[in-house]
């Protein structure tokens, strides 16, 4: 038995309790192991798997950390919290170092009389932040920097694109160019999973210049701000300027998701029009050659670059707080497959057992 804070899993396992719905999630998630899956090389190492989700973050890291026989496995471990994990007698640290997930910001390009369809600001955001110092200091080491949106192991990284440099005196004077000599208000938004990653880059804008309103929300209400239905009723009169967001793409392929997502018709695409983008967005989904499409989509990734459309950041390590006893070995799209997972003979369920049958 293996007992998880976490989110659904997938594989070779059956759900026998908990389902849930979109509109409501249950407390408690069981899957039991499906011995007659049709993978013989993907068996069930596991009879049973627990999803709690009626702990919150910090509670179920202070489980795994302090005790056994609770929570086994943490997804989504905070940075800050990675040393206090080491140090636990029954917690480990896994790095997942290949994750597909992106850490950015998106303008809002539609709102009423947005100051960001002007390029010089928004590369002026860009050059106002220190991604070494805040992967140092937001992150504790753990992430990459990156040129644009695709992570630097995903499909169609630009290895030759630099990325934005740290130039504050630049951004200072683009901030000038742009009209606003005395600075400029901006309302930054951030889910609270993110507040300190966000703390750091409003304070750097503040740094050349920028006035910066930051509002730390839930998951709820971040997303309730910044997700449309359609790009035809984009609300003009959401005020906030930057929204700094967490996006893993599964699927490695950016067209379909990143791109699609946050710049080309999806929910999250506040950006103004982009005809260039949508040009190589259109010819990269014609093709099935992968060479091709990987060379599109380096191409979507400097022009993204170059117009500076977002402000672009890092590319996390993905990070876990586990039981030692578990053998967990995280996939590189970062979705929480269970297939593989396995628990030694010192797991707590395992001793149990073993009491019971000598009993």
């Amino acid at each position: 038995m293996l007992d998880m804070a976490g989110p659904w899993g997938t594989g070779p396992y059956q759900l026998v309790e908990g389902f849930s719905t979109p509109e409501k999630r249950a407390d408690r998630v069981v899957f039991e192991a499906h011995t007659a899956y049709w993978d013989p090389t993907r068996r069930p190492w596991l009879q049973r798997i627990v999803f709690d989700n009626t702990r919150g973050q910090k509670e179920a890291v202070e489980l795994v950390k302090t005790a056994e026989g609770q929570v086994d496995l943490v997804t989504e471990l905070s940075p800050l919290e990675t040393l206090r994990v080491a140090q636990s007698p029954f917690a480990q640290v896994v790095k997942n170092r290949g994750t597909l997930m992106t850490v950015f910001g998106f303008f809002n390009m539609r709102k009423a009389d947005s100051p960001w369809r002007d390029l010089r600001l928004r590369r002026a955001v860009n050059l106002a932040i220190n991604r070494e110092d805040l992967i140092r200091y937001a992150a504790k080491g753990n992430g990459g920097i990156i040129p644009a949106l695709v992570p630097r192991q995903g499909f169609g990284y630009d290895p030759d694109l630099p990325a934005y440099p740290f130039d504050p005196g630049q951004a200072r004077q683009l901030l000038h160019d742009a009209g606003y000599p005395t600075g400029l208000a901006v309302s930054l938004l951030a889910s609270e999973d993110l507040a300190i990653q966000a703390t750091v880059v409003g304070k750097m804008l503040e740094q050349v210049g920028f006035t910066v309103d930051l509002q730390l929300l839930d998951q709820v209400a971040f997303h309730q701000q910044t997700q449309v239905s359609a790009p035809a009723h984009l609300p003009a009169h959401q005020g906030w300027d930057i929204a700094v967001i967490a996006w893993p793409d599964g699927f490695n392929f950016p067209p379909l998701n990143i791109y699609h997502y946050f710049a080309l018709n999806g929910p999250y695409a506040w950006g103004s029009e982009l005809p260039e983008l949508r040009q190589l967005h259109a010819q990269v989904l014609r093709t099935t050659d992968q060479a091709q499409q990987q060379a599109v989509i380096r191409q979507m990734e400097r022009h993204t670059h170059t117009q500076a459309y977002f402000l672009f950041l890092y590319n996390p390590i993905q990070l876990y707080a586990v039981n030692k006893a578990v053998v967990f070995v995280p996939y590189v799209g970062g979705m929480l497959n269970l297939a593989e997972i396995a628990v030694t003979e010192q797991h707590w369920s395992v001793r149990k057992q073993k009491t019971l049958v000598q009993e």
